[in-house]
């Protein structure tokens, strides 16, 4: 057995002691059921919305998503995590939401398509300008809470923002859930999709988040969280809030940084991402090494 074999048998045997590698070194690595286990995986998260530790936060993901005067953040905020995020090369983001700071943007509200525009738009503008005077750039979006909910779910909303984006912001990626709404009209304007996975959320039967308000919407349970994270990575399935097994494809890791536990949820996920021979690389600095 060559040595590239017998590094592939190692990482089996870390991530599945069943594994047709482990039992049978003989066989070719096309007969071992984890041989399409990516070797990499983005994990981002949301920053710059008053939580403690950001600053831990921003050493364990590869890309942030930095708050920008809606539902949280100030210029000062905004600079801060700019400024860290660049020091250690991560993807940044864009995470514009409702202006209503009250509710943490996570209440619905009833805003023209115009007005959902504009206030996209400013919130992008500020980050980008923070950005450029930092002699750095804004890599991709990831919309926030319940604007985010609409944009993923309503035809008009997700094409006003892949319109926006298009003719405003043509460079950035869209980060956004599989086969929702804004990942279609993303695709149809030609930008580049960031494919999200919530870890600590529950999905509905059609790969779509369930409500905050229902029970069981939001995971706690950390052993549980990890374990389901790497199912996903390892089958491409996840089991929905009704029992349902479906087929779900991501680019990247979500998490939230203001929920409970945030931080030790990050510290686990890391530690056993690496531990199953899973590398946590910007989905940008991926793209890149599938050229070379």
């Amino acid at each position: 057995m060559d040595h590239s074999a017998q590094k592939f048998n190692q990482r089996c045997n870390a991530r599945h002691s069943h594994c047709p590698c482990v039992k049978f070194p003989e066989r070719s690595t096309r007969d071992c059921p984890v041989a399409t286990m990516r070797q990499a995986i983005d994990l981002n998260c949301d920053l710059g919305e008053g939580m403690a530790c950001d600053e831990a936060l921003l050493e364990l993901v590869s890309s942030a998503n930095i708050a920008c005067g809606g539902h949280a953040g100030d210029r000062e905020t905004m600079t801060n995590c700019i400024r860290r995020a660049s020091a250690l090369s991560l993807a940044i983001g864009a995470h514009p939401g409702y202006c209503d700071p009250e509710h943490f943007g996570r209440r619905p509200l009833a805003l023209p398509m115009a007005e959902i525009e504009s206030l996209l738009k400013k919130q992008i503008k500020e980050l980008c300008s923070i950005a450029a005077s930092e002699n750095t750039r804004i890599d991709h979006v990831r919309v926030h809470g319940a604007l985010g909910n609409l944009t993923d779910a309503d035809d008009s909303a997700a094409k006003t923002l892949a319109s926006l984006l298009a003719q405003t912001f043509p460079t950035m990626a869209l980060m956004t859930l599989g086969g929702s709404a804004s990942e279609s009209a993303a695709r149809a304007r030609g930008l580049p999709v960031i494919r999200q996975f919530f870890a600590d959320r529950a999905y509905d039967r059609q790969g779509q988040l369930v409500s905050r308000q229902l029970e069981g919407s939001v995971l706690h349970d950390s052993a549980f969280i990890v374990e389901r994270l790497l199912r996903a990575l390892d089958s491409g399935k996840l089991t929905s809030i009704d029992g349902q097994v479906i087929a779900i494809e991501f680019d990247t890791v979500c998490l939230h940084g203001d929920s409970p536990g945030a931080l030790a949820l990050a510290e686990d996920i890391r530690t056993q991402l690496e531990h199953n021979g899973i590398a946590v690389q910007a989905y940008n600095r991926q793209l890149e090494g599938s050229r070379l």
